[in-house]
């Protein structure tokens, strides 16, 4: 899976008051180009079937980062003035702390309340947050190795920075990003914080189930971290052929388990299963080139989409390693409509198939859990760019990149973008909503009741917000007076939130009940309700 942005998404603001937090993908950033001289074909791209002329898939969904919100509060770093607010999403109490110098990411500690960890990447250290009763305590740790994202353990005891050269504006070609920091949140202490270095140029960091190994894909391999007793890099486990492999056109899962590593190759018909115990590889043959490799949040299937067959691999783990027969075939569709990409939903069996390389209008349900079942094929009348699942898949949004065609297959003016509300639970048809302006954030509500998207940036207005109400469907707008750069939930408030760009901060609170608007802005000077819907 790619984490390269669209075109019209190079303007896509991560918001640095909001941070970048939160557990990192497993999968490596995807470098592939299209053939020089071609029609953009790819790297193993074969030229004939569904796969002819096609580029690379490219996948939007890691790109669009919600705002650090924990239980009923919502977290505000600001690197200018060294301080972090922390605001009460159902009193829309503002208060503010003093953190390190230049807080900038910002991650929530999952099973801790209302606790975030905001790395100060000017001082090198982290301020861990937490509210309670009205107070906050806060506790300064150690990092020396800096960084510009967080991976948090699901338990929320190990915090580990890291370095992602794909986000650094411009890398030093020798630097190798190779320092981590791993934190400790329950030692005390020299033990809480510990500098280690790991492979070139990492791509992603994950934990296993158990909480007592992290792993971080490199280019290098996996390096493999003990959380247990002293922590320590106890190996690097090789997952390319040769040293002179390229290592930026394959992705890299690792399985919950932390047993194995599943790396799809773009010139390799097949998928690799290497043992991160013993660096043994296994090489489940597929009759064509995988376009994409997910693994399911459970980690007991894997699923590889081959475009040019218009087939979908289903790799039971770890059953696929003793008996290659395992592997289920699914055929989707007649061919004409491209799959390339998967999506895959938590607490769901369901596969969202599209292709964004394609410029398809069609996206495609499998069932992973009953695949001899059928696939459902869903005509959205405009090219499929994202696809964003509520938990549960009782539903999805799905953003496109581009306006559809008319009649006599001309590009529309209608609008510039859009998305749509697709059921999953019920098979009733889509709701495509035309935009203005292109949309820059998604987020659903946990109960999968409401869905949030923002468009607009600072160059191309105007900026809104819209709000879906599920299974419903029906749509609100909002206007917004400056350019959104991320949403999210605060379930425990009924509350969603909008971050806007504005020099001394703005956000906007949305009731999920009523519809009743709040915007927060100057947080650092008397924050106060700028507008409202006339309440």
């Amino acid at each position: 899976m790619t984490r390269t942005s669209f075109a019209w998404l190079l303007s896509l603001l991560v918001v640095a008051a909001c941070g970048a937090g939160g557990a990192a993908s497993n999968e490596p950033t995807s470098g592939a180009a299209p053939t020089p001289g071609g029609t953009g074909g790819g790297a193993g791209s074969s030229g004939t079937g569904a796969d002819a002329g096609l580029p690379p898939e490219k996948e939007i969904e890691d790109n669009f980062v919600s705002p650090v919100a924990t239980g009923r509060f919502v977290w505000v770093a600001n690197p200018a003035s060294g301080r972090v607010a922390y605001i009460d999403a159902t009193s829309l109490v503002v208060r503010i702390v003093e953190a390190g110098n230049a807080p900038t990411h910002l991650a929530g500690i999952p099973g801790s309340g209302d606790t975030a960890l905001v790395l100060n990447v000017l001082s090198r250290d982290a301020t861990l947050l937490h509210a309670e009763g009205g107070a906050l305590s806060t506790r300064s740790l150690a990092v020396p190795s800096g960084g510009n994202g967080w991976a948090i353990s699901a338990d929320g005891r190990y915090a580990i920075a890291w370095t992602d050269a794909a986000r650094e504006t411009a890398p030093d070609p020798l630097d190798g990003y190779q320092d981590v920091t791993v934190l400790d949140l329950a030692a005390t202490g020299a033990e809480a914080s510990t500098a280690l270095t790991v492979g070139y140029r990492p791509v992603s960091v994950s934990f296993d189930s158990a909480g007592t190994r992290a792993f971080v894909v490199t280019q290098d391999g996996v390096s493999v971290i003990s959380l247990t007793g002293p922590k320590t890099v106890t190996k690097n486990v090789k997952i390319a052929d040769g040293a002179a492999e390229s290592t930026d056109t394959r992705d890299v899962a690792i399985t919950k388990d932390g047993a194995y590593a599943l790396v799809r190759r773009e010139k390799t018909k097949g998928i690799i299963i290497v043992s991160l115990d013993d660096g043994k590889k296994t090489t489940i043959a597929l009759p064509a080139l995988a376009t994409d490799l997910d693994l399911a949040p459970d980690g007991s299937l894997a699923i590889a989409v081959l475009r040019d067959t218009s087939q979908v691999a289903l790799l039971p783990i770890p059953a696929v390693l003793s008996d290659p027969n395992a592997v289920k075939l699914v055929t989707v569709g007649t061919g004409a409509d491209v799959i390339g990409s998967a999506v895959l939903a938590k607490q769901s069996p369901v596969a969202f198939l599209y292709s964004s390389a394609a410029k398809s209008p069609v996206l495609t349900l499998l069932d992973t859990s009953a695949p001899t079942s059928g696939t459902r094929a869903i005509l959205l009348r405009a090219p499929v760019a994202g696809v964003f699942p509520a938990i549960g898949a009782p539903h999805a949004v799905v953003l496109h990149d581009q306006p559809p065609t008319d009649a006599n297959g001309k590009p529309s003016t209608q609008y510039k973008a859009g998305f749509s509300l697709v059921p999953v639970a019920q098979d009733l048809p889509a709701k495509i909503q035309g935009l203005a302006s292109v949309p820059v954030a998604v987020a659903n509500s946990p109960k999968g009741d409401r869905a949030i998207i923002a468009t607009g940036t600072e160059k191309a207005g105007p900026w809104a917000a819209y709000v879906a109400r599920l299974p419903a469907q029906q749509i609100d707008s909002f206007e917004l007076a400056s350019p959104p750069t991320s949403v999210g939930v605060v379930p425990e408030a009924d509350r969603a939130y909008v971050a806007q760009k504005h020099p001394d901060g703005r956000i906007t609170f949305i009731s999920l009940s009523t519809g009743e608007l709040r915007t927060l802005t100057g947080f650092e000077l008397a924050s106060q309700v700028v507008y409202g819907n006339g309440n």
